[in-house]
C-alpha cells in the first residue's frame, strides 16, 4: 500500500473529512487532496504530525510493501544477444519504458529482452543496437514507432557476472530492479520512481533531478548516492544495518539517520533542497 492510500484509509477510519484533517494539520484541503491522490507528498514536519495524529510510526506510514517478480514472463518478447570475452564499461541508453531489470548471468554474452503483455511485433517497434569497443559496450534501445503507450513494456538486461565493470544507464521508467550483482558502480540518469536492490554489492548513483524516489534494499553493502532537486527520497534498509551519511549540495537533509562513522557503507545525499528519509524494515 502506498502512502497516499494509507493516508486516505487512516482519515476515513477516524471519520474525518479532508477539511477536518486539513484543519488539524494546519494545511489547505487542496494539500490533503494532492497527498491522497499521489500528486504531492507532505514535508517531514507534516509527516510527523500525521504520525502523531493517527498513532502510527513514520516507518509504517512510508514503508511500501512490494511484490517484485523480475523473472515473470510476458506474452510477447524480442531478444538480442552479443558475445563478449572480457570486462567492459556498459553504457546503456533506453527510450521511455515501464520497468528496467539489470541482472547478472553465468554466460559469456550480454542478453537484452524487450517484453510486453500487449504489444506484438516488438522487433519492429523497438531496435536494440550494440556498439562494441574494446573496453566499452554501448547499448541503445530506440522506440522506432514512437508509440506512446509503454506502461506494459519492460526490459531485462543480463550481463556476464565475471565481465561486469561499471554500468551507466539513461532512461525514463517507473521501476528499476537491480539484482545479483557485484559492481564497482551503477550510475542512473533520468526519471525513476521505484528502485529495488536485491543481493547487490557496490555503488549505486541515482541522478534524477526532480523525482521522489523510493529505494528498497534487501541488504545494504556499498554506497547509495542520490542527486535530486526539490525532492524527497525514501531509502529502506534492513534493521540494524550500519552506515555513515554524507551530506553535500545545498539545503539538503537526512531524516531518521543513525550515523556510524566507522562503517564502510555510505548513504550520500547531493543536489538542492532535498531530503533523504532512512527507514529500517
Amino acid at each position: 500500500m502506498l502512502f497516499n492510500e494509507k493516508l486516505k484509509k487512516l482519515r476515513k477510519e477516524e471519520g474525518l473529512t479532508q477539511e477536518q484533517l486539513a484543519e488539524k494539520l494546519n494545511v489547505s484541503r487542496q494539500a490533503i487532496t494532492k497527498w491522497e491522490t499521489g500528486e504531492g507528498v507532505p514535508d517531514i514536519e507534516n509527516i510527523k504530525q500525521i504520525s502523531n495524529l493517527f498513532n502510527v510510526t513514520i516507518d509504517e506510514l512510508l514503508k511500501e510493501e512490494k511484490n517484485i517478480n523480475i523473472e515473470k514472463r510476458e506474452k510477447y518478447s524480442y531478444v538480442e544477444e552479443l558475445e563478449i570475452d572480457h570486462s567492459k564499461h556498459f553504457d546503456i541508453n533506453i527510450c521511455k519504458i515501464q520497468e528496467l531489470n539489470i541482472l547478472s548471468n553465468n554466460e559469456e554474452k550480454v542478453r537484452v529482452e524487450v517484453l510486453s503483455s500487449e504489444n506484438e511485433n516488438l522487433n519492429e517497434i523497438f531496435k536494440v543496437e550494440f556498439d562494441n569497443m574494446y573496453n566499452k559496450l554501448d547499448i541503445d534501445i530506440k522506440n522506432n514507432k514512437k508509440i506512446e503507450k509503454v506502461d506494459n513494456v519492460k526490459i531485462n538486461f543480463y550481463i556476464p557476472e565475471k565481465y561486469i565493470d561499471e554500468i551507466e544507464v539513461k532512461t525514463k521508467a517507473k521501476t528499476m530492479n537491480v539484482a545479483d550483482l557485484e559492481i564497482q558502480k551503477l550510475e542512473f540518469d533520468g526519471e525513476i520512481k521505484y528502485v529495488n536492490v536485491k543481493d547487490v554489492k557496490g555503488e549505486i548513483v541515482l541522478n534524477a533531478s526532480k523525482c521522489d524516489i523510493e529505494a528498497d534494499y534487501n541488504r545494504f553493502e556499498g554506497k547509495l548516492e542520490v542527486n535530486t532537486i526539490n525532492s524527497t527520497s525514501r531509502v529502506q534498509i534492513p534493521k540494524d544495518t550500519k552506515y555513515k551519511t554524507v551530506l553535500k549540495g545545498t539545503k539538503n537533509q537526512f531524516v531518521n539517520e543513525k550515523n556510524d562513522e566507522e562503517s564502510t557503507n555510505i548513504l550520500e545525499l547531493n543536489g538542492i533542497n532535498s531530503k533523504m528519509i532512512i527507514l529500517e524494515k
